[in-house]
């Protein structure tokens, strides 16, 4: 045989294995395939479900896993795939995802209480047939029961002509629904712990939460591993392109919407959901593959979903840290469950990115506790509160050693931020977040420095209502490290002209104006339409009076901020110090 002829054989080899490969694995491997991926798609079709090595495969379509008394799938017979939205609505039907629904008991324990402390509610089960997904999922097992191999496939049929979702980014996510909605094991009802709230704590003499529904505790109130559950993420681009589809764990996010509507929700990569502690996908493009994904749902501000998306997007260039958020409308089970953004996380991962310095050598501490690090880490943090507290700052000696122990120009930036767009009320003592390294590792951001963090800016703040507030006068008043460093001169001349030019370039008024404009362009009908799931009613013109409120506030905020900082300091001194309006 001759070298041509040997040379041909080994080419038609090739090509015949390339063919034949593919029915090889569909014949004989245990993984099982649809035909179909998960997806848009224009047009109704017939879904196969390929490979298992001849083994039985079983298939549902409420988002539980497949067990061996489920349907068989019956290659002679695919499944039909059409647009879902006029099945039956089921679990958005629901009332007991929230204690918003029981307004008898609301009124009989938030009698007195002001309105504004009170969270709109009025929460409704949707009148019409939401938008639907058809959600498939598949296992082949063996002769002996046991699961080989399991697939998810959520499919849209027939969206092209909704305008809601074409700028935006869609998520699936599809759990066993006792995950969600069961009494004893549902991370989304009231629950069993709810009944026990009732009957043991609720109307108890002083129990502060008695007034406050959103606070009373339910089976989402409940954190920690026991409470995450199984599910399966897919998430598509505002392209439709899939950018990510995976088992993960989730959770109910959040202090006291937990028991608002939506709920924001955590997607944890582990590896024994998907053999990985790291999604495979770097969705945020901060070329990590994150651990931790958060849906939010806006906290606080869950009709208009604007404080945090605002904030984060327009303080992104101070010195200190901020979130990347995607606008993104989440279905639960296969049902529309709303407009949320999908998040970044503040953790040890997101420090290493963002800073690079290694995830073992950082310390972050939120709402004075360890977030990230050892418990002992602690004390690194109270030391440096109990030194800049208790030393006077307007010694040079004393404040340089501060600068030695906080990042100033972090510190300065983010209080003159949250300042000026009036934070109050659950800030400065709460909702916030710092970090630094342990020990010094020469690189620029781990000298041990402690650097700020924003995140949730939802309950005050960026408000028509505290527009004249003088937040600088609250914060010196509530927060004993501020006014401290208050105390020292040049922290004062810094700290002001920081204040005035976040107010002239952070927050330039039509800066502020085309970014909510960008808003209410790319995403009033996102949530308007999210508004009628959860309100029946898209509260067009709160949301039309929310924006044009928050142009003026940006317009006017700067002539406040000026009279405050004289109120505080002083005119002649800040024209001494060449700070000019």
């Amino acid at each position: 045989m001759n070298a041509y002829t040997k040379k041909s054989l080994v080419v038609a080899a090739s090509f015949f294995f390339l063919i034949i490969y593919p029915y090889l694995k569909l014949q004989f491997s245990k993984e099982i395939f649809f035909s179909h991926d998960s997806g848009y798609y224009d047009q109704e079709f017939y879904l196969s479900i390929l490979g298992g090595g001849g083994y039985t495969i079983h298939y549902t379509t409420d988002g539980s896993e497949p067990t061996i008394n489920d349907p068989v799938f019956d290659d002679k017979s695919p499944l039909y795939i059409d647009d879902a939205t006029n099945h039956p609505n089921i679990y958005s039907e629901r009332i007991d995802t929230s204690t918003g629904f029981l307004t008898d008991l609301i009124r009989q324990y938030t009698e007195g209480i002001p309105d504004y402390a009170l969270p709109d509610h009025n929460y409704t089960v949707p009148n019409y047939a939401i938008d639907k997904c058809t959600v498939i999922r598949a296992s082949v097992f063996d002769s002996y029961g046991n699961c080989l191999d399991s697939i998810t496939g959520s499919y849209f049929v027939g969206f092209q002509s909704r305008e809601i979702y074409q700028d935006i980014y869609t998520a699936s996510i599809v759990t066993s629904p006792e995950n969600l909605f069961d009494e004893e094991t549902g991370i989304y009802v009231t629950g069993k712990t709810f009944s026990q709230f009732l009957e043991n704590t609720l109307g108890q003499e002083g129990n502060w939460s008695n007034p406050y529904w959103h606070w009373w505790t339910s089976n989402y109130s409940n954190r920690g591993f026991d409470w995450e559950r199984k599910a399966s993420i897919t998430i598509f681009d505002n392209h439709k392109h899939t950018v990510l589809s995976e088992n993960c764990g989730i959770r109910i996010k959040g202090g006291g919407s937990r028991g608002l509507l939506p709920k924001s929700i955590s997607c944890y990569a582990r590896d024994i959901y998907n053999g990985s502690d790291n999604f495979q996908s770097d969705i945020f493009h901060t070329n990590i593959h994150p651990h931790k994904i958060v849906f939010f749902s806006g906290g606080d501000d869950i009709v208009f979903k604007l404080k945090d998306y605002l904030a984060n997007t327009m303080e992104q260039d101070l010195h200190f840290a901020t979130m990347d958020f995607i606008p993104c409308a989440m279905f639960l089970d296969g049902e529309y469950w709303g407009m949320y953004y999908i998040m970044e996380d503040y953790n040890a991962e997101y420090i290493h990115s963002h800073y690079q310095v290694a995830n073992n050598n950082i310390i972050m501490v939120k709402n004075d506790s360890i977030s990230e690090g050892n418990e002992e880490d602690i004390l690194k943090y109270e030391e440096m509160r109990t030194f800049i507290n208790n030393h006077d700052m307007s010694n040079t000696e004393n404040y340089n050693h501060a600068c030695d122990l906080i990042d100033i120009d972090s510190y300065i930036d983010y209080y003159a931020a949250q300042i000026y767009i009036g934070r109050y009320n659950d800030w400065p003592f709460s909702n916030f977040a710092l970090w630094r390294t342990r020990e010094n590792d020469g690189s620029l951001y781990g000298d041990c420095k402690w650097r700020w963090m924003l995140f949730d800016v939802n309950s005050g703040g960026l408000s028509i209502d505290q527009l004249s507030v003088d937040t600088l006068s609250n914060v010196l008043l509530s927060d004993s490290t501020f006014s401290s460093l208050y105390k020292n001169e040049e922290f004062r001349i810094k700290f002001a002209s920081r204040l005035l030019y976040i107010g002239r370039e952070v927050y330039n008024p039509q800066k502020c104006n085309q970014f909510l404009d960008d808003y209410a362009r790319t995403l009033k009908g996102p949530l308007l339409y999210s508004n009628m799931r959860f309100y029946t009613d898209s509260k067009s013109d709160e949301f039309d009076k929310n924006v044009n409120d928050m142009k003026t506030f940006f317009s006017e905020r700067y002539d406040i901020i000026w009279d405050c900082l004289i109120t505080n300091m002083g005119k002649e001194w800040l024209l001494e110090n060449g700070i000019q309006r």
